[in-house]
């Protein structure tokens, strides 16, 4: 081949580059045009995610201080942003996309910046009882919406934590516990296509969470029973403690025994750690969402059986369901994550034997039937483990026709205590939930007016604020 002909061909190679480079401009620039013109569609803008459960953002109201300082341009950007039409599938494609780059074990998102208080040694007396007014009974209203990952606040007053106590665990269990090196510290871990909300000690939110127990069991006439169920997250399960303590976390183990310190003798404590620890090869917790499962729940409702001496009943006993293709908070949280879309969760519900209704009081106070485990056959993936109670009720009440006793329980809880709630149906005639984040009104008048004798509180770590503390102690004034 002469010079002349291959500086041709040369030439012509650079021609039909550049041709293809301008299809590519055009070609970018045209679906740049058909996504932005998607945008501005209005009709097909979402008003909120049930993947995410939130209202999304709103149009903001347009004024001169809000042009004059640019917020106003700023709350649209993040309106039109947060509101795109089919932005959760565009989610979804993107991290797949991201899943492409490389093996990702582990992943980390939400505050990188928290940090947890030391844990106190353990107190030598109880927290302190305040003074309760009992108030005129309310109807049921909305309360505020309740916390979510990663929004936990910090007191940095404390002083050192204790060595960690030995770990009760059966041999004759496999070991389901993770022994992965994670790489940074953040607020929700990803590892093994699991989720894992970190744990992080409040020692105001500790504090208050036993000075409101005790202040409960005080105002409270001595035959009434006082149940404190401190419930773990898998985190605190099914992840290595090294592993705990590398991504920043805390021993919840320690907070546990801080929090029990401080409770008063006659409340009645219902240790779950240990049992959940013994069973953390098991299926008792979801892969793509903070909550137990209620394998998990059963396990902790043995304890609870225990406790107060019933005869427990075996799963075998109750009538099972099954709830394929959940995806739950950790899978929204972390912009729908390819690792957990790839693991996605069954929920599993065990229908009570001697009832499977109930009557909710909304918190708005309309009233109506639902089933204590209902049927999410043809739910959202985002949704099934509404399949418990319903979801979170201001109120929910469950009475059981084979049992004439007269017994009673209230379940004071959040979204922890709706897979444990239907274990109880078999136990007594009446069983009351409440979810303090959205009851109002007293408890002690409806303790008495109901002739309640045990009071459950159940809770999970995350849920150990000031502010929840504060808000179930409103209940009792």
């Amino acid at each position: 081949m002469n010079q002349e002909t291959e500086t041709r061909l040369k030439n012509k190679k650079k021609k039909e580059l550049k041709k293809w480079n301008i299809r590519m401009i055009y070609t970018f620039e045209v679906i740049a045009a058909v996504l932005f013109v998607l945008g501005l569609l209005i009709p097909l803008r979402p008003a909120s995610s049930e993947l995410e459960k939130r209202k999304l953002a709103e149009f903001p109201s347009m004024s001169l201080s809000g042009i004059w300082d640019g917020s106003f341009f700023n709350d649209v950007s993040t309106w039109y942003s947060d509101t795109y039409p089919f932005r959760e599938a565009f989610l979804s494609m993107g991290s797949g996309i991201e899943s492409l780059y490389g093996l990702h074990t582990q992943e980390i998102y939400g505050n990188t910046n928290h940090v947890a208080d030391e844990i106190p040694d353990s107190p030598t007396q109880p927290a302190p009882v305040k003074t309760v007014t009992p108030k005129p009974e309310q109807e049921v209203t909305a309360t505020p919406e309740p916390q979510t990952p990663g929004n936990q606040t910090s007191d940095t007053s404390a002083t050192p934590a204790p060595e960690t106590p030995e770990q009760n665990a059966d041999e004759n269990l496999p070991d389901g516990t993770i022994h992965a090196t994670p790489e940074v510290a953040g607020t929700v871990y990803i590892a093994d296509n699991k989720g894992f909300e970190i744990y992080y000690f409040n020692r105001g939110g500790a504090d208050a969470y036993a000075s409101m127990i005790n202040t409960v069991r005080a105002s409270l006439d001595s035959d009434v029973n006082v149940y404190d169920m401190l419930t773990p997250t898998n985190f605190s399960v099914c992840l290595d403690e090294t592993i705990q303590s590398d991504l920043g976390g805390s021993s919840v183990r320690d907070a546990f025994n801080y929090i029990n310190g401080m409770l008063d003798p006659s409340v009645i404590q219902i240790p779950v750690l240990d049992t959940l620890i013994d069973h953390n090869a098991e299926y008792i917790y979801y892969n793509t969402d903070h909550h137990w499962t209620a394998l998990g729940a059963y396990y902790a409702y043995l304890e609870f059986c225990e406790a107060k001496g019933f005869t427990p009943h075996e799963l075998s006993d109750f009538t099972e369901v099954q709830y394929p293709g959940f995806l739950g908070t950790f899978y929204s949280y972390s912009n729908q994550s390819e690792a957990l879309a790839n693991n996605p969760d069954t929920v599993y519900g065990y229908i009570p034997m001697g009832t499977n209704d109930e009557t909710v009081t909304d918190a708005d106070g309309s009233t109506y039937e639902l089933n204590v485990v209902n049927d999410m056959s043809n739910s959202s993936a985002g949704s099934k483990y509404s399949a418990f109670l319903g979801g979170d009720q201001a109120l929910t009440e469950i009475h059981n026709p084979n049992i004439t006793d007269g017994s009673s329980i209230l379940l004071v809880k959040e979204s922890y205590g709706n897979a444990f709630a239907p274990f109880l149906v078999d136990h007594y005639q009446n069983v009351y939930i409440v979810d303090y984040r959205y009851y109002t009104g007293s408890l002690i008048d409806f303790i008495e007016s109901k002739n309640i004798k045990d009071v459950l509180f159940l809770n999970n770590s995350d849920a150990l604020s000031e502010a929840n503390s504060e808000t179930m102690l409103n209940l009792f004034y």
